[in-house]
């Protein structure tokens, strides 16, 4: 898993990106838009996670179209979260940000 950080200037701030590759695929992006300051342990801290949250959501609502799931019960997302490997990965990654 790699992330590809930025940042930019905003009309009162600025603002961090972070966009989440897997085997070169494209998983997720985040943004986040600050008016003074951070207080993160280390730069994109913030949008790292959330890119990490986005793309297990994105992983579980994909899971949820392939199995022609209406209503997404608590045991149901739990299953699926289990049954993917690459949930499981992603869930190691934001424990260890």
């Amino acid at each position: 898993m790699e992330f590809i950080n930025n940042y930019g200037s905003t009309r009162n701030g600025f603002f961090h990106t972070s966009k989440l590759f897997y085997n070169s695929e494209l998983l997720s992006e985040a943004r986040a838009s600050y008016l003074n300051r951070t207080w993160e342990c280390y730069p994109y801290q913030s949008v790292m996670k959330q890119a990490v949250r986005n793309a297990i959501d994105n992983e579980i609502a994909e899971e949820k179209t392939k199995r022609q799931i209406k209503r997404l019960t608590k045991s149901l997302r739990e299953q699926i979260e289990n049954e993917s490997e690459l949930i499981q990965l992603l869930k190691e990654k934001l424990k260890s940000l």
